[in-house]
Order: C-alpha cells, then sequence, then structure tokens
C-alpha cells in the first residue's frame, strides 16, 4: 500500500484530459490519488487507496503521477 509520504515524492506531470493518460497508472485529482485503471465507455474505471471503484470522466482533467521509475514512464 502507498502512503501520503510516498505520494509527495513521486512527480507530477502536465493536467491532462484522463482519457489521454496510460491504463494502469495513478492519478491525482481534486486533492485525491486514485488507480487509473481502464476507460469504459465515456467514464475510466479508477479506484481509490481504500480499494472504492470511482468512475471519471474521461475529460475530467487530472495530473498523471510518476515514481520516477524506469518502469513508470
Amino acid at each position: 500500500m502507498i502512503s501520503g509520504v510516498d505520494i509527495e515524492d513521486w512527480d507530477r506531470g502536465d493536467p491532462v484530459p484522463l482519457y489521454s493518460v496510460r491504463p494502469k497508472t495513478y492519478v491525482e485529482w481534486l486533492g485525491g490519488v486514485f488507480w487509473f485503471d481502464h476507460v469504459d465507455g465515456r467514464d475510466c474505471y479508477c479506484m481509490r487507496w481504500d480499494n472504492t471503484i470511482v468512475k471519471i470522466s474521461g475529460t475530467a482533467v487530472v495530473m498523471p503521477l510518476s515514481t520516477g521509475e524506469k518502469n513508470d514512464v
């Protein structure tokens, strides 16, 4: 499980529409961190840190998060 301390160390990308983010990526939206899994029609299937499923509009502007590791491009 990730913690707030871990997230503070991550790099934040430029704000982009959620539909343009690579699946299986952490994103920041409205002050919360979500795991973006995949596009599901016009919405995107995401999960919160407590495994609550959230569907966010694909046009929502989010900031992709990156740990800076090689596999996290």
